[in-house]
């Protein structure tokens, strides 16, 4: 059954609202999923970031030292405060990584649930553009067939139009003879009607007539009486009767008139039934041609009622093609925009299930990756001595498995106390460092292995070396050392964490040189080598300025417990770590070298022994406390303290305190500024064998100003400016500038 206009155009605006539903759905659903990848990278965006600083700051950290002395607050306190900063980001990355799986998940359930609704839709799409277009063919068929019908129709209202025209005009010119053979009926009528009143004045003149005729006797008798019979007066009685009927208005006979008016009507109403007779066939005609021109009329009425029908079918036909037409175009476009709803559907679902792999993956192998760090420092100091400075330039590499950890570290340097032989260039010692890994849900335990390759310079002169504090090295290649270990943490809490570890180092030997600053002529008998050299050259053991010698160090193995607790809190950070070195010692041998003359030196071939002995150390404590303390969302405190202790062996034991303020704002996700006021302070008597003088004590102050920035989601640069002083002594203080600017890169 086909719907009427009105019914089309009330299911219009239905057809419209669904229709717009739909694809609002399916736009919803492709929007969510792009949505959710958005949200995807932007998560893989910040994770990968924050797991570039993390494991650029882990895995690029220097090894401990292994005897004590001051510590070097330039560069162990910024990245410890920063390994806090790691590892709160570490757990909230790796939230982020579990939440990146589920929501994953989820999105991959829709993404499939969306593709098969592209699916349906395509089909749903496909199935009304066939129906459109059948429609369309039909409503071209019924088009077409109406249009027919209205060309047939127009053309019997033509005829029936000519017809009613026809009939009319026959009514018309037949009115003509019913008016004529109405006026003679009516004349007729007119005539009879006058003749008619004659008769009937006739007739009563001849009622009258009759009646006086009646009465006339007895006129007569009376006329008689009054003339009593007297016969003599016959006119008399004439007289009196004559007198009494034209008193009485007597009328004269008129039957003859009347017999002929009577006659007349007769022939009056002889014609009128003639007339009317002929009047009745004519209306009868009449009546008929009416019948006939009303027959033609409603003919031609219907037929005009026929054409408009057909007419609004025509229009009603083309407004059903026209929406036909244009259900077909949606239907294309539904069509077209449900393919690209596939595909992009399909596509979807690829990136979703490469997000879910990806997810998977990152979550599986989280805290994996490798990467590559290179750095500046710059340290200038001047105070007891000549002015110095240190230039050294870091490289490091590390690689990151879930069962292992592997790095190195080694750098470039130059150096210059400004004394005789002060300067030093060349490379440090490498720093090799694996870590094999058996992690669980509350217990970690980590084997360690940590490799000093003597790639540095050696035989270095103790000129060259520096008092503590004032740079990044002050001995420039300690030997071979191989340090295995134990790691051991115990989880209390998701952000709570207790560490022990145990390690022991092995220790090689190496060597410098150091200077006797007095005159061979003053010399004891240990000096003979030299005058036997001296004699066999001729040389005035007078004019002799120095003697060298070169000291090799026979370090003893040294055993050293750590004990960490770590709080990694969403706004508030902090470690606190107990270290404790056994007491060591070593062995020296010192061996003459050379002797100076004039600035020249002159190297000897035959090296005596010149002294053998042993230095003892004490036991070392240290204990250094670390924290962060958001203040808002961008601003946070910084803190740190560290107290160690040095037992003393042929000197007083050594107490060393440092202690500083900080404050940190972060500018956005990339930028962070902070400043660092530190304060430290060294109590105790002891001798640098770097230096060969007495240290008696000192007082540190600083002022550090960093900047950290992330360049993108793989690279993070450094860099830190400090100003210091150091009182002691006369010759052990000191006030410098240090500057470090670090450049970490994943891969």
């Amino acid at each position: 059954m086909r719907l009427s206009r009105k019914g089309r155009k009330r299911l219009q605006p239905q057809k419209e609202a669904a229709a717009a539903a739909r694809r609002l759905r399916e736009q919803s659903a492709m929007r969510m999923t792009r949505s959710r990848r958005r949200h995807m990278q932007q998560q893989e965006f910040l994770r990968q970031g924050a797991a570039a600083v993390s494991l650029g700051s882990l895995g690029l950290l220097p090894a401990v030292a292994a005897e004590a002395a001051s510590v070097h607050t330039f560069t162990e306190v910024p990245e410890a405060l920063q390994s806090l900063r790691d590892s709160r980001d570490r757990i909230r990355d790796f939230a982020a990584a579990k939440r990146n799986v589920r929501e994953a998940a989820d999105a991959l359930v829709q993404a499939e649930a969306a593709l098969q609704q592209a699916r349906q839709s395509e089909r749903d799409a496909a199935a009304a553009l066939a129906t459109s277009r059948q429609e369309l063919d039909e409503a071209e068929r019924r088009l077409q067939r109406v249009t027919e019908e209205l060309s047939r129709a127009k053309a019997e209202s033509a005829a029936r139009t000519q017809e009613a025209l026809a009939a009319q005009r026959a009514a018309a010119d037949f009115l003509p003879h019913i008016s004529a053979q109405q006026t003679i009926v009516s004349e007729l009528l007119a005539d009879r009607q006058m003749v008619q009143g004659n008769y009937a004045a006739v007739v009563e003149q001849m009622r009258t007539y009759e009646q006086q005729q009646e009465n006339l006797e007895a006129i007569i008798e009376q006329a008689w009486q009054s003339v009593n019979y007297e016969q003599n007066r016959l006119y008399d009685v004439i007289a009196k009767v004559n007198a009494a009927r034209q008193a009485s208005g007597m009328v004269a006979d008129r039957s003859g008139e009347l017999a002929s008016l009577a006659a007349r009507l007769q022939e009056l109403d002889a014609a009128i039934d003639e007339s009317e007779a002929a009047l009745d066939a004519l209306d009868a005609q009449f009546d008929a041609l009416v019948a006939a021109r009303a027959a033609a009329e409603d003919a031609e009425r219907d037929a005009r009622q026929w054409v408009a029908d057909l007419t609004g079918q025509q229009d009603d036909a083309q407004t059903d093609i026209q929406q036909r037409q244009q259900d077909v175009a949606d239907g294309i476009k539904w069509s077209q925009e449900a393919a690209a709803y596939v595909a992009e559907a399909s596509q979807a679902l690829q990136d979703t299930q490469l997000w879910k792999q990806q997810a998977d993956d990152s979550l599986a192998h989280f805290g994996e990756g490798w990467g590559a760090g290179l750095g500046f420092e710059y340290y200038t100091w001047r105070g007891a001595g000549q002015r110095g400075y240190q230039l050294y330039q870091p490289i490091g590499f590390y690689a990151a498995e879930k069962q292992w950890d592997f790095s190195l570290s080694t750098g470039w340097l130059d150096s210059d106390t400004g004394l005789r032989k002060g300067h030093v260039r060349g490379w440090t010692d490498t720093t090799l460092g694996m870590v094999l890994k058996n992690n669980h849900r509350q217990y970690d335990v980590h084997y360690l292995l940590t490799v000093n390759v003597p790639t540095g310079v050696s035989n270095v002169h103790q000129n060259a070396m520096m008092a503590d504090g004032l740079a990044r090295y002050n001995s420039f290649s300690e030997g071979w050392q191989v340090t295995p270990g134990i790691e051991v943490t115990r989880h209390i809490t998701g952000r709570d964490s207790l560490t022990g570890r145990l390690s022991y180092i092995i220790r090689g030997d190496y060597s410098y040189h150091s200077s006797v600053a007095k005159s061979l002529s003053a010399a004891d008998l240990s000096y003979d080598a030299v005058r036997a050299y001296a004699a066999a050259r001729g040389i005035d053991l007078s004019r002799v300025q120095d003697v060298e010698t070169e000291d090799r160090i026979d370090p003893s193995n040294q055993f050293r417990q750590d004990l960490t607790y770590r709080h990694s809190g969403e706004h508030d950070q902090f470690s606190v770590q107990l270290t404790h070195i056994n007491a060591s010692h070593s062995y020296y041998r010192r061996q003459l070298y050379s002797y100076w003359e004039r600035g020249r030196e002159y190297v000897l071939d035959d090296r005596a022994v010149a002294l053998d002995g042993r230095n003892d150390d004490g036991e070392d404590w240290i204990l250094r406390l670390y924290g962060n303390q958001d203040i808002d969302e961008w601003d946070s405190w910084q803190y740190y303290l560290i107290g160690s202790y040095q037992e003393g062996t042929t000197a007083s034991s050594m107490r060393r305190y440092y202690g500083g303020l900080g404050w940190r704002h972060q500018f956005d996700r990339q930028q962070a500024v902070y400043i660092l006021l530190g304060y430290g302070e060294t109590n105790g008597q002891s001798y640098n064998w770097r230096t060969g003088t007495e240290e008696n004590g000192r007082r540190s102050k600083s002022v550090l100003l960093g900047y950290d920035y992330r360049c993108n989601e793989r690279a993070a640069l450094a860099a830190k400016l400090e100003t210091y002083t150091i009182d002691g002594d006369d010759t052990d203080s000191y006030h410098g500038w240090n500057m470090s600017l670090m450049y970490n890169h994943t891969f």
